[in-house]
């Protein structure tokens, strides 16, 4: 790397000079939100070894959660320190975290079409996508914990919380994906911009189920504990179900709304793969609170609005999350004593699926969550979601993460892609994920697995 670059680079993270003043080339990552957290963690390691993508003394910034690995909008700028012939280049990585299907349509250069609940479409968020205006970006050392600012950037023009959008959508370069590019909503055509260029799978991508936390939990919520495969299809198709339907227990009166996600999303397309129930098919969901809707009014802080979303979902696990755990702004009622404004009657509750990352960045823990005496994510068939039943084929609700390259990537992108492959499967290991049977890690290396599958709708087996 040039002594001018360093000298820039170092400046720009002490603050002397702006981003704008940078010239160094920039890579466009997006896609899977319930693998962003540890595609982070690769990304913000500051150790400079194998599971680093960049040299000590990098920076970056993080918008859109108070977490930094839920964020939905990540730029990172540094020097790379495993890109081969691009090793000590300096670069900037800008993220934007839409989703796995919306991923793959951004780096096909495709926009999908998203059904409203009211029947009309609207292009899907994220394909292809905005990002970040990298060059004008206020970053911070990552030694420090980065620059984690809990708002969104501003619309291009304002800069807004140290940041704002570019000016226009454009083609990704690298995507991750929960599942594979073959059953996806952009499948791959040889020799067009939908062939694209796979890295692998790095490792394991987890998923659970959860009921929405209640500080004052029902009959009919404490005895929803378990579902069957089969009932999930029916919820799947009907967005609703009675309580009893579950439970067995003709006293339990209250309704059950699934909580999902958009087309965009990889964590709907395992799931409905996964299930048999068919990753293409329409499904029946709801949304919690402020809805998914910009038509959508403000949510009443005590009430947790309920609306039929149709074929839609959430944009993001995060999204998911926030529902799941959203008491209306009461710690004393829940949705299990508000009216259900759907069906009637006092009180109901939600099922909803995505990953143990996003699940637990809002509390939900799946065992003393954030009321007493709770439990608030489910079994399916007898069997809870943990890292030793997905080791050992017992729950099925799992996918391969895969990371694509733009038709044709080459040059510093292509590099970045093969550092950030390497590095994610090192980190894994390094994270020790896996390794704690009764834990609920975002991702779990090869390793440790006793079980494949075969393809994306396939069960595990030996």
């Amino acid at each position: 790397m040039k002594i001018s670059t360093q000298i820039t680079a170092a400046l720009v993270a002490m603050g002397i000079v702006s981003q704008a003043m940078a010239t160094d080339p920039v890579v466009y990552l997006t896609g899977s939100t319930a693998f962003r957290s540890t595609i982070f963690k690769s990304l913000s390691d500051t150790s400079g070894t194998t599971n680093s993508v960049f040299m000590p003394g990098f920076s970056y910034g993080t918008w859109g959660n108070s977490s930094a690995g839920s964020a939905n909008y990540m730029v990172f700028h540094g020097v790379l320190t495993n890109a081969g012939a691009y090793n000590g280049q300096s670069v900037y990585i800008d993220c934007a975290w839409s989703g796995s299907e919306a991923g793959i349509g951004s780096v096909c250069d495709a926009t999908l079409q998203n059904e409203l609940r009211d029947g009309t479409y609207t292009n899907l968020l994220g394909s292809p996508e905005t990002w970040v205006d990298y060059a004008s970006a206020t970053l911070a050392p990552a030694a420090s914990g980065g620059n984690v600012v809990t708002s969104a950037p501003g619309p291009n023009g304002t800069l807004t919380n140290g940041a704002q959008l570019e000016a226009n959508s454009h083609q990704g370069d690298l995507a991750q994906a929960d599942t594979s590019q073959t059953v996806s909503f952009t499948p791959q055509t040889t020799n067009v911009l939908t062939q694209l260029t796979p890295y692998g799978t790095e490792g394991v991508v987890t998923f659970t189920i959860s009921k929405n936390v209640q500080p004052n939990p029902s009959q009919s919520w404490n005895d929803c504990s378990n579902v069957t495969l089969p009932q999930l299809n029916i919820l799947f198709a009907n967005g609703v179900a009675p309580a009893w339907f579950f439970t067995g227990n003709t006293n339990d009166h209250q309704y059950v709304y699934l909580v999902g996600r958009n087309f965009g999303s990889g964590t709907r397309q395992n799931m409905l793969s996964d299930s048999g129930y068919g990753g293409h098919r329409p499904v029946d969901q709801n949304s919690i609170g402020y809805g998914i809707d910009p038509r959508d009014p403000a949510q009443d802080p005590k009430t947790l609005l309920l609306q039929d979303e149709g074929n839609n979902g959430y944009e993001s696990g995060g999204g998911v999350a926030k529902a799941l755990a959203d008491s209306g702004g009461s710690t004393i009622q829940g949705s299990c004593q508000q009216t259900d404004p759907i069906n009637g009657g006092t009180g109901w509750f939600a099922l909803g699926y995505l990953s143990p990352s996003d699940a637990l960045s809002t509390g939900n823990n799946g065992g003393q969550g954030l009321y007493p005496n709770t439990n608030n994510w489910v079994t399916v068939d007898g069997v809870f979601s943990s890292n030793g039943t997905i080791e050992n084929g017992q729950w099925w609700y799992w996918g391969h993460e895969y990371l694509y390259g733009k038709h044709g990537i080459n040059g510093i992108q292509a590099a970045v892609g093969t550092d950030l492959f390497n590095a994610t499967v090192s980190q894994l290991l390094s994270l020790g994920y896996g390794t704690d049977p009764n834990g609920h890690d975002a991702g779990i290396p090869y390793g440790r697995m006793k079980v494949t599958k075969a393809s994306d709708t396939a069960f595990p087996a030996f």
